[in-house]
């Protein structure tokens, strides 16, 4: 393997290997045949020179399929909450010009098919002030350079059309609308992971920047799409492409995507295109605690959920009024207290059988976006159907979803009765688990052609 030239190795390994596998390789060879890392704590010194005398070499220029830019390096945070290559011209008024040019040498890769960018996960916040964190103004000055990179790269001769990108820890804030066209418009592998202030999660008007500007102006060329964020899509605020329709899109992946009525999956379903589905962590909502005044605000959906008798002995329940909302299907009210739905993945897998025929590859599993997507280490296989149903509570602030098999739901309710969520995976493992093993049948026998 030494004699092998490094353009060759490049080649071989960029599809080989995990991100753990080509950290073990030799450090002489790291810099030369890995898949480049742009803003690593190598290259970015002496004004990014590693990076420029890496691409000098032609072989290693055409040998470069995919980049990943890290905007925020993890290992180089400092006390002063900086960290530590940013110039302050960079945070003061989005200048650095030695950044630039090292992002502009992917016009030199002839041959370049992918972009990833990785910001901070963590973002401004006004509720730990002190905390190290990237500004919303230095992410979107990063994608404004990326993305005039890539119309520059288009109007050279012999290079190929970047088509995937990654963005992740992208931060809820709406892009500026002519960004997010020029950054998007000639890609057609999209896969995003969202990123939150602390002590909130999605912002509304990024939810309806998602769903009504963003995956619109992908919607007809996009193949392959990655939505994932932290217990996202239900509370505060739904996700719901209803109407949106991917006419190209063959493999769809949602990760911790919460799921509060039947009709929110429809928008799933409706994409005839699709052969790959990929729900990875991803669980129903089944009890949610009704309060003001965060309710009034948020505009919650619960059309098809039932008002429980609630058994807490505080709650007097008659004194309390109305809890008003609205929501894309207009005006919503509820009275205070537990709600539970009847919605089970036993239905939800049926649905899925029934109403994507081309559907070739299906996937449920209770993992994470590091392990399935950036090649992590697996820790011991876990049963795909555990964490499978969430409960919402008021006093649940910063992850306001938890399993309903957590010692904070006993108690709550009785757990003879049938809405209870006391009990409700064994209740249900067996509905569950069938229909599973039906959907995957199903989808292998399409594969093997026996259908």
């Amino acid at each position: 393997m030494d004699d092998l030239p490094n353009e060759v190795l490049s080649h071989i390994l960029s599809y080989l290997l995990t991100e753990r596998e080509k950290s073990r390789l030799r450090e002489d060879w790291i810099d030369a045949i890995l898949p480049a890392r742009l803003q690593s704590e190598n290259t970015i010194e002496d004004e990014f020179a590693s990076w420029h005398q890496l691409l000098e070499t032609e072989s290693i220029r055409n040998a470069v399929r995919r980049v990943a830019i890290e905007t925020a390096p993890w290992d180089d945070y400092q006390d002063d909450g900086d960290i530590s290559p940013w110039p302050k011209s960079w945070l003061v008024r989005g200048d650095w010009p030695e950044f630039e040019s090292a992002i502009n040498r992917i016009c030199d890769m002839p041959y370049l098919d992918c972009l990833e960018v990785r910001f901070s996960s963590l973002c401004l916040s006004e509720e730990y002030p002190e905390a190290v964190f990237e500004p919303t103004a230095t992410r979107h000055r990063t994608l404004e350079i990326i993305s005039n990179a890539l119309r520059d790269r288009e109007s050279r001769p012999n290079r190929s059309i970047v088509r995937g990108l990654v963005l992740n820890d992208l931060e809820d804030v709406p892009l500026p609308q002519d960004l997010t066209n020029n950054l998007l418009q000639k890609i057609e592998r999209l896969h995003m992971f969202f990123a939150y202030e602390d002590g909130q999660r999605e912002k509304p008007e990024f939810s309806r920047y998602l769903q009504g500007n963003l995956l619109p102006s992908v919607a007809e060329r996009v193949v392959e799409l990655t939505l994932t964020g932290d217990v996202w899509g239900a509370l505060p605020n739904e996700f719901n492409c209803r109407g949106l329709l991917f006419p190209c899109l063959k493999r769809l992946t949602l990760d911790y995507y919460i799921i509060l009525r039947k009709d929110q999956f429809d928008w799933v379903l409706n994409q005839n295109s699709l052969v790959d589905l990929k729900l990875y962590s991803c669980a129903i909502a089944t009890h949610c605690f009704v309060d003001p005044p965060e309710y009034q605000n948020w505009g919650v959906n619960l059309y098809g959920w039932q008002k429980m008798v609630d058994l807490r002995s505080d709650a007097d329940l008659s004194k309390h009024p109305l809890v008003a909302g609205t929501s894309q299907f207009g005006a919503l009210q509820y009275d205070i207290g537990w709600y539970v739905s009847g919605l089970r993945w036993a239905t939800m897998f049926d649905r899925i059988r029934e109403k994507m025929p081309q559907l070739r590859n299906f996937s449920f599993e209770n993992t994470a976006w590091g392990i399935y997507f950036q090649g992590y280490a697996r820790g011991p296989d876990k049963d795909p159907l555990s964490g499978r149903y969430r409960t919402f509570d008021e006093f649940w602030c910063n992850r306001p979803y938890d399993p309903v098999t957590a010692p904070t739901v006993s108690g709550l309710f009785d757990e003879n009765a049938p809405s209870s969520p006391v009990n409700l995976y064994a209740r249900t493992e067996t509905a569950d688990r069938e229909a599973l093993e039906r959907l995957t049948e199903q989808t292998r026998r399409r594969r093997l052609g026996e259908e």
